[in-house]
């Protein structure tokens, strides 16, 4: 029987562009005390160039055109991820969770920098309803998904063997590879605002074993397939 239901957090919870724009709109109110010039200005161009040319490096590209100095970037990266998030948790999480904790052990395991994930989830008021989290950069970067010891971690802490357990999330090469690895039945949760939302699988370990577009899918998926879902792993 499936024991336990592990979460992913950016765009499976919550909307990670939510944490996104708050940082950019810190960075741009800086930038502006600083006199390169409007943050409203400030705050669209970095926009701009995270939606067309990538979310990496956004400051190092912004200063080039705004021609404020490189000696700033690491400054405006900690204003960035310090800043304090105003993000929701998403409405079918909200619905969805009151079910899932009568029925399962639930466990969140997430990547990111140690102290930012820390921050979402206290924002999103999420830690009281985990039986176990697991922030994978507490284990060390080389652990980070899709490296399998996050996944068999959390597991340990619930008291459940990985093959007890469903992942969820929306990164195929990261959540879905990374459940894969730890012989976790994989769910992918794609989101129409989520980044991952048009990425198409690469390889058979980033093909997920479900996919759901909300959570009331994901109970749905539960509810009908039960300890079936192993006779098709």
């Amino acid at each position: 029987m499936v024991k336990a239901v592990l979460f992913d957090l950016d765009d499976t919870l919550y909307l990670e562009w939510e944490f996104i724009r708050g940082g950019f709109l810190a960075v741009a109110a800086e930038l502006e005390k600083r006199g390169v010039g409007s943050a409203h200005e400030i705050y669209e161009l970095f926009e701009m160039i995270h939606f067309n040319e990538g979310r990496e490096y956004v400051f190092d590209k912004a200063a080039s055109q705004l021609g404020f100095p490189c000696a700033w970037i690491p400054q405006m990266v900690e204003i960035y991820r310090m800043h304090n998030p105003t993000i929701e948790v998403l409405p079918d999480v909200l619905l969805a969770f009151p079910y899932l904790r009568e029925r399962y052990l639930l466990g969140c395991v997430t990547d990111g920098i140690a102290e930012v994930q820390k921050r979402k989830l206290f924002a999103l008021g999420l830690s009281p309803l985990f039986d176990s989290i697991i922030v994978t950069d507490l284990l060390g970067r080389k652990h980070w998904k899709p490296d399998p010891l996050p996944f068999m971690v959390c597991c340990h802490e619930l008291g459940i063997t990985s093959d007890e357990a469903i992942y969820v999330g929306d990164n195929p090469q990261r959540d879905i590879v990374g459940a894969h690895n730890a012989n976790m039945i994989a769910v992918r949760i794609k989101r129409p605002q989520a980044w991952f939302y048009d990425y198409e699988p690469q390889c058979s370990e980033e093909e997920p074993d479900f996919v759901a577009k909300d959570l009331t899918e994901l109970i749905h998926l539960l509810r009908n397939l039960g300890s079936k879902v192993y006779n098709l792993w």
